[in-house]
């Protein structure tokens, strides 16, 4: 999958639902208590939310891995009952955004069930991940908590380009590019 449509797929939301997404985010962590300042420091959050956060040498479609058992205290060989895996062999932006994607699947089944103790997912493209809405919305999490809209409303202005943002937020360019279309599209 080229880099361009990994960090574009969740374009195809309309907007009630990328607002319905953003409610589902803010009041995550509201919840938490947990205020994201830019650039957000994912890996910080994750751990933050009790999450083991280890980075594996996956197949090149795998990008990353949630596992959550909240029936024990910890799940073998690792530290928490929550855990995230990224594929150690991408860059650090899509690192970022594996781990940030993972969080959502995490952020959104606990506010739409709030007692799940039990789940798993894995980012893998092998095969129709485009068209997969539910993993469309969990990008546009991962877009929204590592470029808070909050935030980019307050610092964006028109004249400002990708690579401006993209530096602000220690983001790519095109995950940059994908927020502005998101929050002002």
């Amino acid at each position: 999958m080229e880099r361009m449509e990994k960090y574009l797929m969740s374009l195809n939301l309309d907007k009630e639902k990328r607002n319905v997404l953003e409610k589902i985010l803010e009041d995550f962590l509201k919840d938490n208590n947990i205020g994201l300042i830019a650039p957000v420091d994912v890996f910080a959050l994750a751990t933050e939310l009790g999450f083991d956060v280890r980075g594996a040498e996956f197949e090149d479609s795998l990008d990353g891995i949630i596992i959550v058992n909240e029936r024990v205290k910890v799940i073998d060989c690792f530290t928490s009952n929550k855990i995230i895996m990224y594929n150690c062999k991408r860059d650090i932006y899509d690192k970022k955004f594996n781990v940030a994607h993972e969080l959502a699947h995490y952020i959104y089944e606990k506010r739409n069930q709030r007692n799940k103790k039990l789940f798993f997912a894995s980012r893998d493209h092998s095969e129709n991940y485009s068209e997969d809405e539910y993993e469309q919305q969990m990008d546009y999490l991962a877009a929204a908590i590592l470029i808070p809209k909050t935030d980019f409303e307050r610092f964006f202005t028109d004249s400002q380009n990708s690579e401006e943002i993209a530096n602000r937020y220690k983001v790519n360019k095109e995950l940059a590019e994908r927020r502005v279309s998101e929050i002002f599209g």
